[in-house]
């Protein structure tokens, strides 16, 4: 589990693909995206944390909630996510 990327270490690209995505996306385009753009394992997305949830899905659940705290995204919609423009000014420079 440990070459997982902490949630920390997933905030950043999950505002990328977000931001490569131009529109809001569900939290399963949002985990394809991020293991497409971090090339994970079916291994260790596969990993489960607890339940049916992987440790994947468990990650990305709290870069989504510190992302949105810091106003790096909003969620329009229940498990829809869209980046905002405090996020897009991360990129843009």
């Amino acid at each position: 589990m440990d070459a997982l990327p902490k949630y920390q270490e997933l905030i950043e690209p999950m505002i990328r693909v977000l931001c490569n995505a131009g529109k809001p996306l569900t939290n399963s385009e949002i985990e394809a995206g991020i293991i497409n753009k971090l090339e994970i394992s079916n291994e260790l997305a596969t990993l489960i944390h607890s339940g049916k949830r992987t440790e994947l899905q468990y990650r990305l659940a709290w870069a989504r909630t510190k992302a949105k705290s810091s106003g790096f995204v909003s969620n329009p919609a229940r498990e829809m996510w869209e980046v905002t423009t405090q996020g897009k000014s991360l990129f843009s420079a």
